[in-house]
Protein backbone atom coordinates (compact mmCIF):
# COMPACT_ATOMS: atom_id res chain seq x y z
CA UNK A 1 0.00 0.00 0.00
CA UNK A 2 2.58 2.40 0.80
CA UNK A 3 4.36 1.53 -2.48
CA UNK A 4 1.26 2.41 -4.41
CA UNK A 5 0.91 5.50 -2.59
CA UNK A 6 4.65 7.06 -3.15
CA UNK A 7 4.31 7.30 -6.80
CA UNK A 8 1.31 9.28 -6.44
CA UNK A 9 2.70 11.66 -3.90
CA UNK A 10 5.83 11.74 -5.81
CA UNK A 11 3.78 13.49 -8.60
CA UNK A 12 1.96 15.82 -6.72
CA UNK A 13 5.32 17.14 -5.17
CA UNK A 14 6.50 17.28 -9.61
CA UNK A 15 3.41 18.86 -10.55
CA UNK A 16 3.62 21.59 -7.40
CA UNK A 17 7.24 21.99 -8.46
CA UNK A 18 6.18 22.78 -12.07
CA UNK A 19 3.78 25.16 -10.85
CA UNK A 20 6.05 27.03 -8.78
CA UNK A 21 8.96 27.68 -11.19
CA UNK A 22 5.96 28.29 -13.85
CA UNK A 23 4.55 31.27 -11.49
CA UNK A 24 8.73 32.09 -10.70
CA UNK A 25 8.87 32.65 -14.25
CA UNK A 26 5.76 34.82 -15.09
CA UNK A 27 6.50 37.24 -12.24
CA UNK A 28 10.54 37.32 -12.86
CA UNK A 29 9.32 39.81 -15.93
CA UNK A 30 7.81 42.48 -13.57
CA UNK A 31 9.96 42.48 -10.23
CA UNK A 32 10.40 46.53 -9.83
CA UNK A 33 14.04 46.08 -10.07
CA UNK A 34 14.91 49.43 -8.01
CA UNK A 35 18.06 51.22 -8.50
CA UNK A 36 18.88 54.36 -6.24
CA UNK A 37 21.27 57.25 -6.43
CA UNK A 38 24.20 55.54 -4.91
CA UNK A 39 27.37 57.03 -2.72
CA UNK A 40 26.98 60.15 -0.97
CA UNK A 41 25.80 63.32 -2.85
CA UNK A 42 27.67 66.54 -1.13
CA UNK A 43 26.64 70.19 -2.17
CA UNK A 44 27.31 73.47 -0.96
CA UNK A 45 24.76 75.71 0.90
CA UNK A 46 22.36 77.23 -0.83
CA UNK A 47 23.37 74.84 -4.12
CA UNK A 48 20.56 72.66 -5.82
CA UNK A 49 20.88 69.09 -5.13
CA UNK A 50 18.88 66.25 -6.83
CA UNK A 51 18.18 62.13 -5.52
CA UNK A 52 16.38 59.84 -7.86
CA UNK A 53 15.12 55.90 -7.39
CA UNK A 54 13.78 54.10 -10.51
CA UNK A 55 12.14 51.21 -11.17
CA UNK A 56 10.87 48.60 -13.69
CA UNK A 57 7.29 49.11 -13.51
CA UNK A 58 4.92 52.40 -12.63
CA UNK A 59 5.05 53.97 -9.41
CA UNK A 60 2.08 53.52 -7.30
CA UNK A 61 2.64 55.81 -4.46
CA UNK A 62 6.48 56.69 -2.76
CA UNK A 63 6.97 57.49 0.94
CA UNK A 64 10.21 59.13 1.96
CA UNK A 65 11.43 60.49 5.52
CA UNK A 66 14.73 61.53 6.39
CA UNK A 67 16.79 60.70 9.11
CA UNK A 68 19.48 63.01 11.00
CA UNK A 69 22.27 61.46 13.12
CA UNK A 70 21.65 63.05 15.98
CA UNK A 71 17.74 61.96 15.85
CA UNK A 72 16.67 58.11 15.90
CA UNK A 73 13.11 58.99 14.25
CA UNK A 74 12.68 59.44 10.55
CA UNK A 75 11.01 62.95 9.30
CA UNK A 76 8.51 61.89 7.06
CA UNK A 77 8.80 64.53 4.01
CA UNK A 78 5.94 62.60 1.69
CA UNK A 79 3.96 60.19 2.37
CA UNK A 80 2.23 58.12 -0.30
CA UNK A 81 2.89 60.30 -3.14
CA UNK A 82 1.11 59.97 -6.15
CA UNK A 83 2.02 60.39 -9.52
CA UNK A 84 2.83 64.10 -10.67
CA UNK A 85 4.77 66.83 -8.34
CA UNK A 86 4.87 67.56 -4.74
CA UNK A 87 6.58 70.36 -2.80
CA UNK A 88 6.52 70.15 0.69
CA UNK A 89 8.72 72.95 2.95
CA UNK A 90 11.56 73.06 0.09
CA UNK A 91 11.61 69.39 -1.10
CA UNK A 92 10.02 69.01 -4.67
CA UNK A 93 9.12 65.42 -5.69
CA UNK A 94 8.77 64.22 -9.29
CA UNK A 95 7.12 61.24 -10.12
CA UNK A 96 6.36 59.85 -13.72
CA UNK A 97 6.19 56.66 -14.40
CA UNK A 98 8.73 54.19 -13.08
CA UNK A 99 11.17 57.19 -12.47
CA UNK A 100 10.73 59.52 -8.84
CA UNK A 101 12.98 62.56 -8.13
CA UNK A 102 13.68 64.26 -5.37
CA UNK A 103 15.32 68.01 -6.31
CA UNK A 104 15.83 70.68 -3.44
CA UNK A 105 16.77 73.68 -4.86
CA UNK A 106 18.50 75.80 -2.29
CA UNK A 107 20.09 73.39 0.03
CA UNK A 108 20.60 73.95 3.79
CA UNK A 109 22.14 72.27 6.82
CA UNK A 110 18.81 70.63 8.25
CA UNK A 111 18.34 68.91 5.21
CA UNK A 112 21.58 66.85 5.49
CA UNK A 113 20.90 62.79 6.19
CA UNK A 114 19.89 59.84 4.93
CA UNK A 115 16.54 59.77 2.80
CA UNK A 116 14.67 56.34 2.84
CA UNK A 117 12.16 55.97 -0.06
CA UNK A 118 9.73 53.45 0.32
CA UNK A 119 8.82 52.27 -3.22
CA UNK A 120 5.52 50.92 -4.31
CA UNK A 121 5.39 49.70 -7.44
CA UNK A 122 4.68 46.24 -8.20
CA UNK A 123 6.50 45.52 -5.04
CA UNK A 124 7.18 47.44 -2.08
CA UNK A 125 10.94 48.06 -2.18
CA UNK A 126 12.89 50.50 0.00
CA UNK A 127 16.25 52.71 -1.05
CA UNK A 128 18.31 54.43 0.95
CA UNK A 129 20.25 57.78 -0.30
CA UNK A 130 22.06 60.43 1.72
CA UNK A 131 22.92 64.20 1.31
CA UNK A 132 25.94 66.18 2.53
CA UNK A 133 25.06 69.92 3.28
CA UNK A 134 28.50 71.48 3.84
CA UNK A 135 31.32 74.02 2.78
CA UNK A 136 30.83 78.01 2.04
CA UNK A 137 27.18 79.42 0.50
CA UNK A 138 26.73 78.26 -3.11
CA UNK A 139 27.21 81.44 -5.41
CA UNK A 140 23.79 83.51 -6.48
CA UNK A 141 22.35 83.43 -10.14
CA UNK A 142 23.80 86.47 -11.89
CA UNK A 143 20.11 87.53 -12.49
CA UNK A 144 19.84 87.45 -8.59
CA UNK A 145 23.10 89.64 -8.06
CA UNK A 146 22.23 92.17 -10.55
CA UNK A 147 18.43 92.62 -8.81
CA UNK A 148 20.23 93.23 -5.59
CA UNK A 149 23.11 95.46 -7.21
CA UNK A 150 20.35 97.67 -8.74
CA UNK A 151 18.58 97.83 -5.58
CA UNK A 152 22.23 99.06 -3.59
CA UNK A 153 22.09 101.80 -6.80
CA UNK A 154 18.77 102.50 -6.73
CA UNK A 155 18.10 103.78 -2.66
CA UNK A 156 21.32 106.40 -2.54
CA UNK A 157 20.01 107.93 -6.06
CA UNK A 158 16.48 108.33 -4.09
CA UNK A 159 17.65 109.73 -0.52
CA UNK A 160 20.32 112.28 -2.94
CA UNK A 161 17.47 113.35 -5.09
CA UNK A 162 15.10 113.90 -1.99
CA UNK A 163 17.86 115.84 -0.30
CA UNK A 164 18.49 118.11 -3.30
CA UNK A 165 14.31 118.79 -3.82
CA UNK A 166 14.12 119.33 0.10
CA UNK A 167 17.61 121.98 -0.41
CA UNK A 168 15.98 123.56 -3.35
CA UNK A 169 12.65 124.19 -1.90
CA UNK A 170 14.45 125.90 1.31
CA UNK A 171 16.69 127.96 -0.87
CA UNK A 172 13.86 129.20 -2.65
CA UNK A 173 11.58 129.87 0.58
CA UNK A 174 14.92 131.90 2.03
CA UNK A 175 15.32 133.87 -1.40
CA UNK A 176 11.44 134.73 -1.22
CA UNK A 177 11.40 135.91 2.45
CA UNK A 178 14.94 137.79 1.77
CA UNK A 179 13.00 140.00 -1.34
CA UNK A 180 10.17 140.79 0.78
CA UNK A 181 12.69 142.50 3.29
CA UNK A 182 13.41 144.53 0.89
CA UNK A 183 10.44 146.14 -0.59
CA UNK A 184 10.12 149.79 0.43
CA UNK A 185 8.43 150.86 3.70
CA UNK A 186 5.73 153.06 1.26
CA UNK A 187 4.59 150.13 -0.06
CA UNK A 188 2.90 148.99 2.78
CA UNK A 189 -0.11 150.06 4.13
CA UNK A 190 -0.41 153.43 5.34
CA UNK A 191 -3.18 153.97 8.14
CA UNK A 192 -4.74 157.36 7.65
CA UNK A 193 -3.02 159.93 5.61
CA UNK A 194 -4.59 163.45 6.66
CA UNK A 195 -3.60 166.56 5.49
CA UNK A 196 -4.70 170.39 5.35
CA UNK A 197 -6.30 171.67 2.36
CA UNK A 198 -8.50 169.91 0.02
CA UNK A 199 -7.07 166.87 -1.85
CA UNK A 200 -8.79 163.85 -3.34
CA UNK A 201 -6.45 161.60 -0.80
CA UNK A 202 -6.92 163.63 2.41
CA UNK A 203 -8.19 161.15 4.32
CA UNK A 204 -8.48 157.36 4.02
CA UNK A 205 -6.17 154.27 3.97
CA UNK A 206 -3.95 153.54 1.19
CA UNK A 207 -2.32 149.91 0.28
CA UNK A 208 0.79 148.49 -1.40
CA UNK A 209 1.07 148.69 -5.24
CA UNK A 210 -0.07 146.37 -7.54
CA UNK A 211 -3.37 145.57 -5.72
CA UNK A 212 -5.69 147.63 -7.52
CA UNK A 213 -5.53 150.55 -4.89
CA UNK A 214 -4.59 154.31 -5.26
CA UNK A 215 -0.94 154.67 -5.96
CA UNK A 216 1.44 156.87 -4.06
CA UNK A 217 4.28 158.59 -5.11
CA UNK A 218 6.36 160.62 -2.58
CA UNK A 219 8.10 163.74 -3.39
CA UNK A 220 9.70 165.42 -0.57
CA UNK A 221 7.13 165.41 2.44
CA UNK A 222 4.12 166.07 -0.20
CA UNK A 223 2.37 162.78 -1.24
CA UNK A 224 0.98 162.55 -4.39
CA UNK A 225 -2.24 160.00 -5.29
CA UNK A 226 -4.30 158.89 -8.45
CA UNK A 227 -6.68 155.61 -9.06
CA UNK A 228 -5.30 153.35 -11.87
CA UNK A 229 -7.11 153.77 -15.01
Amino acid sequence: MLTLASPVLLARMLWALLLLDASFSAQKGSWDNPTCTQGVVSVPRGARAMMACNISNPFSNITICLSVAARTDCQYIFRNAPQGNTSQDGWHLRVQGGMAQLVIEDAWDNQSGQYKWRLQGGQINVGITTLNVSGPESPRPLHEVGSQSDMVFVIPVIVILFILVLGMWAWCRRRHSLKLSNIPQGFFEVNKISQAGPAPWRSGSVRALGFGDPEIRWFGSQAQTWQHS
